[in-house]
């Protein structure tokens, strides 16, 4: 796999939701320009410190143009550090496997982007 983005991404909100979380966040990710993401992450532990994730991103491009994407996989917290494994479908075609570390206390995330 090929890394083709790296970056920080700030984390705009956390939602509650049935079963788990909803982490928002936004920021700059390498050619897919101003990126805004949501991750739907559900527990599968009586500890809820795992668990499987569904989400979307889109993508402003700088040329002006969108893309969106659905995003799936698993995650696992330890201490204030989330992990997310995910599998992206990019409308524009590209399918690309990203690791995200997201420290809840500071509120951001680090974000590398390989095509798969």
């Amino acid at each position: 796999m090929e890394l083709i983005a790296e970056s920080e991404m700030k984390i705009t909100s956390v939602i509650p939701i049935p079963g788990g979380s909803t982490l928002v966040s936004e920021g700059n990710v390498g050619k897919y320009g101003k990126v805004f993401a949501s991750h739907n992450l559900y527990s599968n532990s009586a500890t809820k410190n795992a668990g499987n994730f569904d989400g979307e991103a889109r993508a402003l491009m700088e040329d002006g143009s969108a893309i969106g994407a659905t995003l799936q996989g698993v995650w696992k917290r330890e201490g204030n550090i989330i992990t997310i494994h995910s599998l992206d479908d990019a409308t524009n075609g590209d399918q690309n496997y990203a690791v995200i570390e997201a420290d809840m206390l500071e509120m951001k995330t680090n974000v590398k982007v390989f095509s798969v």
